[in-house]
């Protein structure tokens, strides 16, 4: 402001310092290059008449200082578009006085304070000691009135938050196994482990500057496998490495490890902090993900000023509302499409390609590179996997990662949905299952797509061991009483290791659910057919077409299969199944031969005679 105020002198101009710092509270630290039309026009349209508390005969004075503001900016190199766009929007600012003018007049516009307070008779001759006894006075007034007063004055200033939008899916927390599972194969931890070991206990001193000396930086470059090239080598010259401060990939690691706790500087030093070896590799790997998503990969590692700056922050904070897709089961997001999001967000957010900066950013491969670099080193947290991405160098000889799609770990649908939250999202989350019997996990899982049926089993009575477990599944079909439990009971068992299945499998060969057991033994190697091919009987397809009865179409199609239909009928209808009657009636409906059809309808009536009587013909 001094620099300003002496601008001011030399050119001539009138504005007053007071009112343009008014402007700069408005921008609440917002870079100052970034100031346009609109910027100006919200402040002067709709800050200024709710919060300043200025005559509105005397608007102009404001637009002015405003103007006098920007062409100072443009003067001086500080505002983006030079003099040229400074011209402009000063002319705009200028020509807002009669607009301005009109709303400071409308006590509609008024926010809450200036509502409170701005009708104060000789405000302006009053000292500070006898306008914060007025103010007090008016303070008292408001409180004195009844509370419906009170909130007919006050609540039109505040706004409804907007409502939270709510995911379309069912969230089932991973089990820890699967979660540590993620953590164990996590690139940046096990970076993080390496840098610590590096260290040693009295850590390693560090230069003047407090960067890593260069015979440090090579070991660590190495070490950690940063990407980072010593003495790299561009169209035949080589540029010497004079500072590890260039060298981004291993500065950005330590960076992160330092504000998750891993390590600290210590008089000049680079030391482990000893209380990270106490934390489990779970809470380990969740505190250098929040760094990471907190701090912005984009805004930690590149540290840019001006648009470029600009462009960071909003492509990291806008992490997780694109990640949150992810968490969905079978959920996978193409890179390009990412990319193509984040591209439009950077469009919506800056205005046209009109903007020479904007119009470099969005038509080369730097959206494409910043998605990439946020991508990479979510997939080294362990919060997200990349598929079938290609690798490929840029001109400097660093990799880049490039194409494929995106799946979020047991260990990222941990984390993430604690900043669901703050990013206007509602997240439904399962019942806890820990406790949960099994008709409850089944109906649970009922609702839910199969791709989340693994974990929610997994999530399921954590306490009993997997054989327990198990044994309560073989439990449940060697009673049931339908096709469909002992179908989903069976499902249920094929989760498990085959090897731990299989003990379980062959106790089913003395139930209704036999010829299911010997059908599971056969598939995976685990018996012949001379052992368990006579428990196959045609009870395994009443079971199948018990659960499509309700598509009449398809059960046809499906009894159709078999090699000798009216065997089958003959089977079904002395079959004790209360499926069998339904079967009946539906092929007795539908199926496309008359004489076929004819036969079902007639087995349907010989089953129930035959169940009247006890089984018996």
């Amino acid at each position: 402001m001094e620099e300003f105020s002496d601008w001011l002198a030399e050119s001539g101009a009138g504005a007053d310092v007071g009112q343009v710092e008014a402007f700069l509270t408005f921008l609440a630290g917002a870079p100052l290059e970034s100031i346009d039309q609109e910027v100006v026009q919200a402040f002067l349209l709709e800050w200024c008449p709710r919060h300043l508390n200025l005559p509105a005969d005397r608007s102009w004075e404001m637009c002015e200082s405003v103007a006098d503001f920007v062409l100072f900016l443009g003067w001086t190199g500080r505002l983006r578009g030079g003099t040229n766009r400074a011209r402009s929007v000063a002319r705009l600012a200028v020509g807002l006085a009669d607009s301005m003018s009109a709303k400071m007049a409308d006590p509609g516009n008024f926010g809450m304070s200036k509502s409170l307070f701005a009708s104060i008779e000789g405000a302006e001759s009053m000292s500070e000691q006898e306008l914060l006894a007025a103010v007090q006075r008016r303070v008292e007034e408001h409180n004195a009135l009844p509370l419906e007063e009170r909130k007919a004055a006050t609540d039109r200033f505040f706004a409804a938050p907007p409502e939270p939008f709510e995911l379309p899916f069912l969230h089932v927390p991973p089990s820890e196994s699967e979660v540590a599972a993620a953590v164990a194969e996590a690139a940046l931890p096990a970076k993080v482990e390496a840098l610590r070991g590096y260290l040693g206990a009295d850590g390693i001193p560090l230069t003047a500057k407090s960067n890593l000396k260069l015979t440090d930086g090579r070991a660590l470059v190495d070490l950690l496998d940063t990407g980072d090239e010593m003495d790299p080598v561009h169209r035949d010259k080589v540029f010497r490495t004079r500072s590890t401060a260039s060298l981004r990939q291993l500065m950005y690691l330590i960076a992160v490890a330092k504000e998750a706790g891993a390590v600290r500087l210590v008089r000049n030093r680079l030391v482990p902090v000893k209380a990270w070896a106490r934390h489990s590799p779970i809470t380990k790997a969740t505190k250098l993900f929040r760094t990471v998503l907190e701090y912005g990969v984009l805004s930690m590692m590149s540290r840019q000023i001006s648009f470029f700056g600009e462009v960071n922050g909003l492509l990291d904070g806008g992490v997780v509302h694109w990640l949150a897709g992810l968490i969905a089961p079978g959920a996978r997001a193409p890179f390009d499409a990412i990319v193509d999001l984040n591209q439009h967000v950077v469009l919506e957010e800056f205005g046209s390609a009109d903007d020479q900066l904007l119009n470099v950013y969005v038509s080369g491969d730097m959206p494409a590179s910043d998605v990439s670099r946020i991508l990479k080193v979510l997939a080294m947290t362990g919060a997200i996997e990349w598929s079938d991405r290609v690798s490929t160098h840029d001109e400097w000889g660093l990799e880049v990662w490039r194409g494929g799609s995106i799946t979020m770990t047991a260990f990222g649908r941990h984390v993430l949905p604690d900043y669901l939250p703050a990013a206007g999202m509602v997240l439904r989350t399962a019942p806890d299952l820990s406790e949960a019997d099994l008709t409850d996990l089944i109906d649970m899982m009922d609702a839910q797509p199969q791709e989340q049926h693994s974990t929610m089993l997994a999530s399921w009575q954590p306490a009993l061991s997997v054989a327990e477990r198990a044994g309560l599944i073989s439990a449940y079909v060697a009673e049931a009483e339908t096709g469909r439990q002992r179908l989903v009971g069976l499902r249920l068992l094929g989760m498990f290791d085959a090897e731990l299945a299989e003990p379980h499998i062959r106790q089913l060969l003395d139930t209704d659910a036999a010829g299911h057991a010997a059908i599971w033994l056969l598939q995976h190697g685990l018996a012949d057919g001379n052992t368990v091919g006579s428990f196959i009987t045609p009870a395994i397809l009443v079971d199948i077409l018990g659960q499509l009865t309700d598509e009449p179409t398809v059960l046809c199609e499906q009894f159709l299969r078999s090699d000798d239909p009216e065997h089958m009928l003959e089977f079904f209808w002395r079959h004790p199944a209360p499926e069998v009657s339904g079967i009946l009636d539906v092929l007795g409906s539908h199926l496309p031969d008359r004489a076929l059809a004819k036969h079902a309808r007639k087995a349907a009536m010989r089953h129930r005679s035959w169940m009247a009587n006890g089984g018996f013909a």
